[in-house]
């Protein structure tokens, strides 16, 4: 298996840097993504095999495997290794080996990664894995349930033309697609065994999943554990009606977060407000509170886009020098940010002030429009801000002096734009009000930030 080389044309970089690229850019940047993760799984190899004994078994077991997959089926291969909690779960097992003490537990995750691409590939083999918390998760599938198992009891995968089963005893799951039709019990009781799938979004096979399984796909979250199936069936009904409200008004935002996002991660809300976030190494994943209306989670969709696309490029190019400890004010956070933080917003931000303006021409009832017109402003202002102080910091490389400069171009534009009064003295009001809090609650500190 080799890694692909990779070009990202100057056009088309601008045009990702206006918020834009399309599926095309996505296609360039999952590419890249997936020569990251086969870097990464090597590196995993080389060092359990550094370590020897059990660690270096699986690791060599899994590099076989996945490398029979790809001589059969190179596709199998790219869509198991992408799928976003492969890179964290990678990363973690890698920081564990370049320790002085490895074992199985350290490659198990990627002998299940590269079991799964096998059976995508349709080739026969076996494996054997811990039952952990009475599941074998198997990466982008679901998790086969077992009642009764004991914690660290072998269990038997087995993939081939027919399928992928999963045996622990006398016990034997069908594993299943997402979306696939099931005849062996899903979602059992929590004491039961059967297999635990990973639903579609959309409802069928395509589209994201919602992956309220593993842990790996969005980092650091407080999850949600497993839906119940009336809660499932809410999230699928937003999903629907929010990309009607993409097909209507958002056409290529629709095509853009159709090619994005492999999955959503369900997540608590703390305080009960709408939360949405994306991580740099689980490209094509956002992790999300249940969506409350169509419109909310067709914008919290097009804004996480924005920072998957700007994740997978800053592992291309290096477009910031954060200097450690220096922070900065941000107009949609209440806590100081890196400048490379900034950047993400400034870059998110200005998606979000395009999606307001677009949703202008179908808004119809007087509030709506209100709305629209508020929002359109009050971020295009402030995000034109901080996209200033992302170009007066010094801080940015020669790359992403360019890209900022393409940013301001686009907010330039916006800015352009002529804002009804009372919609325009709304947005400048919650601008300072947000200003104004920011400032009493980090007085004690110096941030720079533009005026």
């Amino acid at each position: 298996m080799t890694a692909p080389r990779h070009r990202l044309g100057g056009e088309l970089f601008d045009r990702i840097a206006v918020g834009d690229g399309g599926p095309e850019a996505v296609r360039i940047l999952r590419s890249a993504q997936y020569s990251r993760r086969l870097m990464l799984v090597r590196e995993v190899v080389a060092r359990a095999r550094e370590h020897g004994g059990s660690a270096a078994e699986h690791a060599d077991r899994a590099w076989e495997l996945l490398a029979a997959a790809y001589r059969s089926n190179p596709t199998a291969v790219v869509e198991t290794l992408t799928y976003p909690s492969v890179g964290p779960a990678q990363l973690r097992s890698l920081g564990t080996l370049l320790g002085p003490t490895a074992g199985p537990a350290d490659t198990d995750r990627l002998l299940a990664t590269a079991v799964v691409a096998a059976g995508r590939a349709g080739l026969s083999g076996a494996v054997t894995l811990p039952v952990r918390h009475g599941r074998v998760l198997l990466p982008s599938l679901g998790a086969a349930q077992f009642g009764g198992a004991a914690h660290g009891e072998p269990a038997c995968v087995r993939t081939g033309p027919a399928g992928t089963t999963v045996s622990v005893g006398g016990q034997r799951v069908r594993a299943l697609a997402p979306g696939a039709a099931s005849t062996s019990p899903e979602d059992p009781e929590p004491d039961g065994t059967g297999w635990l799938a990973l639903h579609g979004l959309a409802g069928d096979g395509n589209g994201p999943v919602l992956d309220d399984l593993d842990p790996d796909a969005f980092p650091a979250s407080a999850g949600t554990g497993r839906l119940p199936a009336a809660e499932r069936v809410r999230w699928q009904r937003t999903f629907a009606r929010a990309r009607r409200v993409l097909r209507i008004a958002h056409p290529e935002q629709l095509a853009e977060v159709g090619e994005v996002f492999r999955a959503v991660v369900p997540v608590l809300s703390p305080d009960f407000r709408d939360l949405s976030g994306s991580s740099n190494e689980t490209f094509g994943c956002t992790g999300m509170s249940a969506p409350r209306t169509a419109l909310g989670f067709a914008l919290d969709l097009a804004h996480e886009a924005q920072h998957n696309k700007l994740a997978a490029l800053t592992h291309l190019f290096d477009l910031v020098d954060d200097r450690p400890g220096e922070l900065f004010y941000a107009p949609w956070r209440e806590d100081p940010r890196p400048l490379v933080g900034l950047l993400h917003g400034v870059y998110a931000h200005l998606g979000v002030a395009r999606f307001w303006l677009r949703q202008l021409g179908v808004a119809r009832e007087p509030a709506g429009r209100q709305r629209a017109w508020v929002e359109f402003a009050r971020w295009r202002d402030v995000t034109r801000e901080a996209n200033g102080t992302l170009l007066d910091s010094g801080r940015l490389t020669p790359v992403g002096t360019r890209f900022a400069r393409r940013m301001e171009g686009a907010l330039a534009e916006l800015h352009a734009q002529r804002v009804p009064e009372p919609a325009a003295a709304r947005a400048a009001d919650l601008a300072r009000a947000h200003r104004g809090r920011w400032t009493r609650l980090h007085a004690t500190r110096h941030h720079p930030a533009r005026p």
